[in-house]
């Protein structure tokens, strides 16, 4: 189940958090105790899609999605206004040499609407696709010039990665009088500044993963112990600390173990003695 959020909203709280706290809403309600939530995932746009947990199907889910998202909408700050969907798989397909409409004296490029219902005029392969992002411009409509062509990206339902391909086959369709090539969607490489936030936000996970574990540690050293945990304790200490010699040694380390003291020699003694 695929759940728009605001990117804004989606960075101020954890995936782990929402699903405990989706769970504890589904299991208070009498109508959906048998629906469960495994895991949560942010997209990098600010959706959030939600995993149903062992043995509850998809439609089970989706039967909860008014309460899954009131739920997330008040553990969200400001309590936004969200809608839910089933999350279908979705095809891609990039559509290039289309003209953008800007010519003299019409200096805006054609509308996402405009661009659809032209496709569909002139296509009859795309009559029974269900859009899930009307065309739109890969580059900015602001840098178009006068008669330029340039390219859409369409994205549409494709349940069983079928769709994409068979279009892709056909390779030419037709809009604004002009033939178009239809290609295979690439997903561009992040820019530096979104490859740094994101290794950023990783790290971040990581760091609080680590904490997490740390904190659980010392729980569990502060716990009282029986004497043959203690005794257990130390035999595992001792050959932790074996194994890690070994392994210092085996790693190439060429220092001899240090020398046991020597005694001094029997002149040396005199010596001391005749002071």
């Amino acid at each position: 189940m695929l759940s728009t959020i605001p990117k804004a909203k989606a960075d101020s709280i954890l995936a782990p958090a929402l699903v405990e706290v989706c769970n504890d809403a589904l299991a208070s309600d009498p109508i959906h105790t048998n629906v469960r939530v495994s895991t949560v995932k942010w997209t990098p746009t600010g959706n959030l899609v939600m995993f149903a947990g062992p043995g509850v199907s998809h439609n089970a889910l989706f039967s909860a999605s008014h309460l899954l998202t009131t739920t997330i909408s008040r553990a969200l700050p400001d309590d936004p206004k969200i809608s839910s969907c089933l999350n279908v798989k979705w095809g891609k397909v990039l559509i290039n040499s289309v003209p953008t409409g800007v010519i003299e004296g019409h200096p805006h490029a054609h509308l996402p609407p405009t661009c659809w219902q032209v496709i569909i005029d002139n296509n009859p392969s795309f009559h029974n696709l269900k859009v899930c992002q009307l065309p739109s411009w890969v580059y900015h409509p602001s840098l178009f010039t006068l008669g330029l062509s340039s390219s859409l990206v369409l994205t549409f339902e494709d349940p069983d990665g079928t769709i994409a391909p068979s279009l892709i086959c056909a390779c030419n369709m037709y809009a604004f009088r002009a033939q178009c090539r239809i290609k295979a969607w690439k997903q561009p490489p992040l820019s530096p500044a979104k490859h740094v936030a994101t290794k950023l936000a990783k790290d971040l996970c990581t760091i609080r993963s680590m904490a997490s574990a740390q904190h659980q540690d010392n729980v569990a050293k502060t716990m009282p112990v029986s004497s043959s945990q203690v005794t257990a304790s130390a035999a595992t200490h001792t050959s932790a600390t074996l194994v890690t010699a070994a392994a210092f040694s085996d790693a190439g380390d060429k220092r001899s173990p240090p020398s046991p003291p020597v005694a001094p020699s029997p002149s040396k003694r005199k010596k001391r003695a005749g002071r």
